[in-house]
């Protein structure tokens, strides 16, 4: 699997406050822009904004989860990986239905920023800093991924989140003894 792009844990540390409000504005503009039938190309100007990077974006409302999609790799700026990842997590996520126009006031919008894959050998799944790092699993046929913070809102300790992580790619739980599959974890930073 190519794990292209190189986004260093320094950058994910020097994302701001202002980041994360600059870019759920992006995400809920974008969202209510897509229900009324248009479409949102904001003019960026902001460096931070422009480098590529893997991005997830996570709709709750009123606390429960209503949608979470994004990019593993950095194929896009953040800001169009956001624009894009937030317009999907409306109206894409196959756990849940649209999210409506009368919703959009209680949407909660968070951002993840995703740093480079880096592969990781079983035997090292206690070094995993819990609510820092994410886990992604890659079989020969399907892959999942969970975002570090999954692993603290569940009280998931490092096993639990792995096995985890193999049951959001539809494995088993201990598929990550298989030979076949490959382990990977990620830095990221929730905005």
């Amino acid at each position: 699997m190519n794990m292209q792009g190189d986004v260093p844990e320094e950058f994910l540390e020097n994302l701001s406050e202002v980041d994360g409000v600059k870019l759920r504005d992006i995400a809920i503009t974008a969202i209510r822009s897509s229900l009324s039938g248009m479409a949102y190309h904001p003019r960026i100007d902001d460096t931070v904004l422009k480098k590529k990077a893997g991005v997830f974006v996570t709709l709750k409302n009123r606390g429960e989860l209503r949608g979470c999609i994004g990019y593993i790799y950095p194929t896009y700026e953040i800001w169009d990986a956001t624009r894009r990842a937030a317009v999907l997590a409306a109206s894409e996520d196959p756990r849940f239905r649209s999210v409506s126009k009368s919703e959009l006031d209680n949407i909660e919008v968070e951002i993840t920023v995703l740093g480079s894959m880096e592969p990781m050998k079983s035997k090292d799944i206690q070094n995993l800093k819990i609510g820092k790092e994410g886990l992604m699993v890659v079989s020969p046929v399907t892959s999942g991924i969970l975002l570090p913070q999954v692993a603290t809102e569940n009280g998931f300790g490092p096993l639990e989140f792995l096995e985890a992580t193999c049951e959001k790619a539809g494995l088993s739980p201990n598929a990550w003894k298989d030979s076949s599959v490959s382990i990977y974890k990620f830095s990221a930073v929730v905005l």
